[in-house]
């Protein structure tokens, strides 16, 4: 019986030792060197954003509930099979956000930011021109962060905020 137990239990530290090296997170993304901004849009450097601040959380859904509700001119939406990670949408989400009240401004459609394979597009409904504050702009993407989630894939679209003639689209590329 003893050789049983010292069986199991070097079984047991085995299968603990390689449980833990599969577990182990994937090494953290250096958002800040892989961004790609839309010309005319500030860089990372510029707005003087650290690997820390691009991996910020987005914020939780209840403060844009209220705000959506009072505002809401477009209808968004969750897209079928998402290829874009929640990582790189909320790197992008982050930059776009730290812009602030500067406008993101859109002719047609405008790649606002690209991290690793995902992409915030804006586009305008009428195909013309369209502005908003880059900080409404990321609000609008949020709501596909909180609601468009599958298997840590993201993807979808939704007006910024205040604005329903800009949409962001997150996308896979």
């Amino acid at each position: 019986m003893v050789g049983f137990t010292k069986n199991v239990v070097a079984l047991t530290a085995v299968l603990s030792f390689f449980g833990a090296a599969v577990a182990a997170p994937a090494p953290e993304v250096d958002y800040a060197s892989i961004i790609k901004t839309a010309p005319g849009y500030p860089t990372i450097a510029e707005l003087g954003l650290t690997n820390a601040d691009l991996n910020a959380p987005v914020p939780e859904l209840e403060p844009l509930i209220a705000r959506e509700m009072l505002e809401k001119r477009y209808e968004p939406r969750c897209w079928g099979e998402p290829r874009c990670t929640v990582n790189d949408a909320r790197a992008c989400y982050n930059y776009l956000n730290s812009i602030g009240g500067n406008r993101c401004e859109v002719r047609g459609i405008v790649q606002m930011c690209r991290a690793g394979g995902c992409a915030w597009d804006a586009r305008t409904m009428n195909n013309a021109y369209s502005s908003s504050s880059c900080r409404d702009a990321a609000l609008g993407g949020a709501w596909v962060l909180n609601n468009c989630i599958s298997n840590n894939r993201v993807a979808g679209s939704n007006a910024a905020f205040g604005n329903g003639n800009l949409i962001v689209d997150i996308i896979g590329r």
